[in-house]
């Protein structure tokens, strides 16, 4: 027995290293979350976004031009309403004065001159200064201005050849009044719609300075 037990000894470590290899477990499964999942949706290319609809060209000058200012819009014929009130008597009266001094066609000319040209001048220069202050550089003079200036001698023309007299309170009042409303409002829905285009504001550049210092040894 004593030559024998070296080997039985080395038999049972062998079976002692047989039954723990036995027991070994295997590698853990991976986890249900850690499968990838490819979807058939997965492997389609991507789409491309839809083009974004053409604009006519009415829609891209109004929206270069931007929204409707209603400050501007109100300051603007509220001064034209108040400047035709005041002004636009005093003018008749003065032209009335000048055609009634001296004698011939000269001073009924200036009158008609005075009467015609310069109550749209005086009356669309106070429209837009008052604009221009409430909005600088949105709206242009010329436009404006020349609406005023036809819509005024329609007016006056029409006075004229229909024998009103500015000399009377009742007339005088009624194409006052129906110039300041007529007149300044054409010439404010004239200045909105031909507004001046927005200017983008410019990207402002940063500089950054990095000092640089030498040393001599």
């Amino acid at each position: 027995m004593k030559g024998h037990a070296p080997t039985l000894l080395a038999g049972c470590l062998a079976l002692v290293a047989c039954a723990g290899e036995l027991r070994e477990p295997g590698p853990a499964a991976p986890p249900a979350s850690a499968v990838a999942t490819v979807t058939p949706a997965a492997c389609e290319p991507a789409l491309a976004p839809a083009p974004a609809p053409a604009l006519t060209p009415r829609e891209r000058r109004r929206r270069e031009r931007g929204p409707v200012d209603g400050n501007f819009v109100f300051s603007h014929f509220s001064a034209g309403v108040f400047s035709t009130i005041l002004i636009q008597p005093a003018t008749y009266f003065v032209a009335t004065r000048v055609g009634e001094t001296g004698h011939g066609l000269g001073p009924a000319i200036g009158a008609l001159v005075l009467g015609a040209f310069v109550p749209p001048i005086l009356n669309y220069t106070v429209q837009w200064a008052v604009g221009r202050s409430v909005a600088p550089g949105r709206d242009r003079f010329w436009p404006g201005f020349l609406v005023n200036q036809v819509s005024h001698l329609g007016i006056f023309i029409g006075a004229v050849v229909g024998g009103a007299d500015f000399r009377n309170l009742g007339h005088a009042t009624a194409i006052v009044l129906g110039e300041a409303f007529l007149n300044s409002g054409l010439a404010t829905m004239t200045a909105e719609l031909t507004r001046r285009p927005r200017t983008p504001a410019a990207a402002t550049a940063t500089t950054v300075i990095v000092p640089v210092l030498e040393f001599k040894f």
